[in-house]
């Protein structure tokens, strides 16, 4: 997540000589009248600092939610006093030896079968070497109407049409036409690169079925020819929470989390998300939130708001409804 701390919406607090944490500065009438400061991801520094610099941070800011932190940082906030609860897990896929054969991956071999039968290409081109940008737009507003859904930026960086240090740009064609793009943002090292995470994807609806995943196998050669060790897929929300011994987690607000994973896919396809992911059967890791006045589920709502993902509308009142009903069966179940 750290090439995503640099996106311009976020302000940082910074220790010198030690690092910097990220954050989005929310406040709202209704939902945070105070204010609270959303942490993205871990602090930028060495991971035996977590522990400082959170607690010069947290001496800074009384009301902080962290999502899509690791186990270190959790222990570090855990270690502080915060609740921590898991979130959902992260996907990375090893770029040597990432092999087709075998049961695990047959949905991935069937894609990669027919988009080679079907004459899709995949190809790197930097976003700047283009001509004309509006082909690349054109592409990306198809995806977001199909997907009913608009441009996130925080957890995902928003796509950039101008040329980004260390980021790479694949594309897919077919019949001469672009059908599909994805972007990979830069994970460093030692100040070297050493894999990349897949931040962007757009697919149009007409291109051959598993186009998306075609290009990612596709940009993984490159990788691997170049040494790199790893992409990431990024985080699964919801899917396969646990709690790591020694957080102090909020089990009520998990079991609703789980709830919601299981029920409230017409709020974000968390189902689907997992799916497509698991059929890469990549290397997973916990990811986790935390907050300083507790991991209630009014602290997630708030999250959410604060990241664009909660509106008032027919489906959020739908969503309280269903988690109401959760809540008192969870309630009666304990009692």
């Amino acid at each position: 997540m750290s090439y995503s701390t640099l996106q311009d919406e976020l302000r940082h607090f910074v220790l010198e000589g030690v690092g910097y944490v990220a954050y989005l500065p929310f406040k709202h009438l209704f939902w945070s009248r105070q204010g609270h400061r959303v942490v993205i991801g871990n602090p930028v520094c060495d991971p035996a600092n977590y522990t400082q610099i959170l607690s010069a941070f947290l001496a800074d800011s009384k009301r902080v939610i962290f999502v899509h932190i690791n186990a270190e940082c959790g222990d570090a906030l855990t270690s502080l006093g915060v609740q921590v609860n898991g979130f959902g897990i992260e996907t990375d896929l090893p770029c040597s030896n990432f092999d087709l054969s075998g049961k695990k991956r047959a949905k991935l071999r069937q894609w990669r079968n027919k988009c080679e039968r079907e004459g899709v290409t995949v190809f790197e081109k930097s976003i700047t070497d283009f001509e004309s940008h509006d082909t690349v737009k054109g592409l990306s507003q198809a995806w977001l109407e199909a997907k009913g859904t608009r441009e996130y930026g925080i957890l995902s960086r928003p796509f950039s049409y101008e040329s980004e240090p260390d980021v790479r740009n694949f594309w897919a064609s077919h019949n001469d036409k672009l059908i599909a793009m994805a972007v990979f943002d830069p994970i460093y090292r030692n100040n070297q690169v050493i894999g990349y995470y897949h931040n962007v994807d757009r697919i149009l609806p007409e291109a051959p079925n598993g186009t998306g995943a075609f290009l990612i196998m596709e940009a993984m050669k490159q990788f691997e020819a170049e040494g790199k060790a790893f992409v990431s897929l990024g985080m699964s929300p919801l899917f396969m929470i646990q709690s790591r011994p020694g957080h102090n987690k909020n089990q009520k607000t998990q079991r609703i989390l789980k709830y919601t994973y299981k029920e409230l896919n017409f709020i974000y396809p968390f189902q689907g998300n997992a799916s497509h992911k698991q059929k890469f059967a990549g290397n997973q890791t916990q990811v986790y939130i935390a907050a300083t006045e507790g991991n209630t589920l009014w602290q997630v709502l708030i999250l959410l708001k604060a990241l664009g993902s909660l509106e008032i509308n027919k489906d959020t009142l739908k969503i309280f409804g269903h988690i109401a009903k959760k809540s008192a069966t969870l309630i009666r179940g304990n009692s």
